[in-house]
């Protein structure tokens, strides 16, 4: 999948949020191009590396009222993030995201 293949390149570059913050966009745009809607992608990246690193020191927040006020993430994305990265489980409307 193109999508695998991007991350694993991004994510060897980029190893922190403050890397995502000061990147040029147009080069972050180039790397993530063959995921499709790149140039929406890269300004989400780069935004969203930026307040992480201005408001949670470089650290993903473990709690959902912070999680839905980075760039986006929304409240799906943000069980998906909890569950995920922190073993914090789904509530019960949210369980078909198992799956």
């Amino acid at each position: 999948m193109r999508v695998n293949k991007v991350t694993a390149s991004v994510f060897r570059k980029y190893r922190s949020a403050d890397d995502y913050a000061k990147t040029h966009l147009d080069q972050l745009e180039q790397e993530i191009k063959p995921t499709g809607f790149y140039k929406q992608k890269a300004k989400t990246l780069k935004s969203l590396g930026h307040v992480l690193s201005e408001r949670f020191n470089g650290q993903v927040p473990r709690r959902m009222e912070d999680l839905v006020t980075l760039p986006g993430v929304g409240r799906k994305t943000a069980n998906v993030i909890l569950g995920t990265a922190f073993g914090i489980p789904l509530p019960k409307s949210g369980r078909s995201l198992k799956q």
